[in-house]
C-alpha cells in the first residue's frame, strides 16, 4: 500500500505532508462505517435472535418444526448460560479486534508517512474506533451488565494495544500478519 503525499514548503523552510492524513481519515472512516454495518447485520442480529429464543420471547408458532416445544423448560437455562458466555466472548473478541485493526492501521500509516510519533493519526484512528463501537453500543437492544462490560473492554482495547503492542501479536496474530 503506497500513500502518495503532497509536500508543501512553508516560508520557514519546514515541509508539511497533508495528503496521507486526509487519505487516512477517509479510509478509516469508510472502514468504521463498513465495520458497523457488518457487525449490526452479521453479529448483532443473529445474537439477538438466539437471545430472544432462549429468553422466551420467541413464540412457538414462529419456530419451524416445533423446535421450541422439543426443548424442556428446565433444560433451557443449562444451555442458555454457557451459550451466553460463548456469545459474550465472541462479541468481545470481534469488537476488540476492531480496536486492534485501528491501531495497526495507524501504525502502518505512521511508518509509511515517516513521521515520528504520529499523534494525529492515532487521534483520528481512536475517534473512528470509539465512534464505531459507540454506535454499536447505542443500537444494542440488550441492556444488561455483560453488554456494558463488553462495550468497555472493546473501547479500551485501542488504548491497551497502543500501550502494549505485543498484545496484538498475542490476541490477534492473524491480523498482525495481514499488516506485515
Amino acid at each position: 500500500m503506497v500513500c502518495y503525499s503532497i509536500v508543501e514548503t512553508r516560508s520557514n523552510g519546514l515541509t508539511e505532508r497533508r495528503a496521507p492524513m486526509i487519505l487516512f481519515f477517509f479510509s478509516i472512516s469508510a472502514a468504521a462505517i463498513t465495520f458497523t454495518l457488518f457487525y449490526s447485520w452479521c453479529v448483532q442480529k443473529p445474537v439477538n435472535l438466539v437471545s430472544s429464543f432462549f429468553q422466551g420471547e420467541a413464540r412457538p408458532e414462529e419456530t419451524s418444526l416445533g423446535e421450541f416445544e422439543k426443548l424442556p423448560p428446565a433444560f433451557r437455562p443449562m444451555i442458555w448460560y454457557p451459550l451466553k458466555g460463548v456469545l459474550f466472548l465472541g462479541e468481545t473478541y470481534i469488537q476488540a479486534g476492531w480496536g486492534a485493526y485501528c491501531v495497526l492501521r495507524a501504525y502502518r500509516v505512521i511508518s509509511e508517512a515517516g513521521t515520528g510519533t504520529g499523534w494525529n493519526y492515532h487521534t483520528v484512528a481512536f475517534i473512528a474506533c470509539i465512534g464505531a463501537l459507540g454506535y454499536i453500543a447505542r443500537r444494542e437492544p440488550r441492556k444488561d451488565i455483560l453488554t456494558v462490560i463488553q462495550s468497555c473492554v472493546a473501547m479500551g482495547s485501542y488504548i491497551v494495544f497502543c500501550l502494549t503492542p505485543k498484545a496484538l501479536g498475542t490476541y490477534y496474530p492473524w491480523l498482525v500478519n495481514y499488516f506485515k
